[in-house]
């Protein structure tokens, strides 16, 4: 969605209601032969202009996704725990964004990685009250911390991956060996 004012950065939502409202005009397309958003996309999940491929897309997969992120999209993922802006980020429209005002939509501190492994579902649940992190649950935390590791950790996180390799729950154990195998092959 692009907005000329705000450019990609918008919070998108709906509103449920009984009251009947004037249908808005068709949205202009405002892209022209830009495809800078298709090239910038690291899955290629953006397949054409206006169609993505939500099974390929970051953003899916480490949000709304309940599973296991599939092997050949665990590397793309890079750093990024919490969906993926890199479509977004290269619009030439958002020379134009204004920054919001909003402390609600602003970064909060990060905590640190391998300290979030040993986290309590309350632990998670304090870290991220009021955020829209909240909604994984400690379980996917866990997934994308540990896939990120996979991918930037050092033989010092081993130790607190470790811990996991384990785990109850056979998503957490898959991604807890990954990121420990990823280290080990890095060394």
């Amino acid at each position: 969605v692009l907005q000329p004012e705000f450019g990609t950065w918008l919070f998108l939502g709906i509103i449920i209601t009984t009251l009947e409202l004037e249908t808005s005009s068709p949205a202009v397309n405002r892209c022209g032969s830009c495809t800078k958003c298709i090239t910038a996309c690291p899955t290629s999940a953006i397949i054409a202009p206006y169609k993505l491929d939500a099974r390929k897309c970051l953003a899916y997969l480490t949000i709304e996704h309940k599973g296991p992120i599939p092997l050949e999209y665990r590397k793309p993922l890079g750093n990024r725990i919490f969906g993926c802006d890199d479509c977004l980020d290269v619009c030439p429209w958002n020379k134009w964004a204004k920054e919001t005002k909003e402390n609600k939509f602003k970064a909060r501190p990060q905590p640190v990685l391998k300290e979030t492994l040993s986290w309590s579902e309350e632990d998670f649940l304090n870290q991220f009250r009021g955020t829209p992190v909240k909604r994984l649950g400690l379980l996917r935390w866990w997934r994308n911390a540990l896939t990120v590791m996979g991918n930037t950790g050092t033989s010092g996180d081993l130790e607190a991956i470790g811990r996991l390799v384990n785990h109850a729950d056979p998503m957490v154990s898959e991604h807890a060996c990954w990121a420990r195998d990823q280290i080990l092959s890095r060394n």
